[in-house]
């Protein structure tokens, strides 16, 4: 299985944050997993709890801010100024390395903005959040909102790939209980539909290295360099695979062109 730290294409969306901050059952399989995903476990934590908890940690010049714009925000009717200072809170808070709060507003934005790359962004935030998240409970929570958030996106603009990945990667880290596979399968679909596509590929070589399939994982990874020749993570990769394999000849060989790609 992946570890958090590889929930996200990260690269794609840290640039889009910075920029705008600073469905007897008749229903399908995929409208109940889609259902399931929405109902998370939301219930694990509470927000008032994580903020209180948050406020006291901050610099006190970040602690006046948070309070001000949290101010503002109740004395103010205009979406269009909830929307400014939501960013405002959400910069902070990601500033002072609290990004499940950063993604709490973020999720707000969207409410309101109600477009693909907010929701997009959120999810993103929330991914971040897991990825840095020592607290189980605060992990699934993030997980959880961060799939609804991707999935929200994708209903406005289902053609993003890379919301795509990303949603696949959700239910990779944390499957469902009745449909394990969803998040592989999803990739795997993905790939079909979009063979050259260098992040569904990576996506799929990382989970073969995870499982010990350095065969497959080479295989991707060749192809990866076929598509893009200089993908630095690409020979990375390929180096850390064939030390696995004990070709250390190999290794040295990836592991120089992994050291000379900017």
């Amino acid at each position: 299985m992946l570890k958090t730290s590889q929930l996200l294409t990260i690269g794609i969306f840290t640039a889009l944050f910075f920029l705008l901050y600073f469905g007897c059952s008749t229903k399908s399989n995929e409208q109940m997993d889609h259902e399931k995903s929405r109902s998370g476990k939301f219930e694990l934590i509470s927000i008032d709890r994580v903020m209180n908890e948050g406020i006291t940690k901050v610099n006190p010049s970040a602690r006046i801010e948070i309070n001000q714009y949290t101010e503002k925000l109740k004395n103010t009717e205009l979406d269009s100024q909830k929307v400014d200072y939501l960013k405002s809170l959400a910069s902070i808070w990601y500033a002072e390395s609290i990004p499940l709060l950063s993604g709490h507003y973020a999720e707000q934005i969207a409410d309101i903005k109600k477009d693909a790359l907010s929701w997009s962004i959120a999810g993103t935030t929330y991914s971040i959040a897991a990825q840095r998240s020592t607290d189980d409970q605060e992990r699934q929570y993030s997980i959880g909102k961060s799939r609804l958030a991707f999935e929200n996106s994708l209903s406005i603009d289902p053609k993003d790939i890379d919301n795509k990945i990303n949603l696949a990667l959700t239910y990779v880290e944390a499957p469902l209980e009745d449909n394990p596979m969803k998040g592989i399968l999803m990739l795997r679909d993905l790939n079909v539909a979009n063979p050259e596509n260098v992040p569904v590929i990576m996506q799929l070589a990382r989970l073969s290295i995870q499982t010990g399939q350095y065969d497959k994982a080479v295989d991707r990874l060749e192809k990866v360099i076929e598509l893009r020749p200089n993908f630095r993570d690409a020979f990375c990769m390929l180096a850390e695979v064939m030390r696995q394999k004990d070709d250390m000849t190999s290794a040295a060989q990836y592991q120089l062109k992994c050291d000379n790609i900017k």
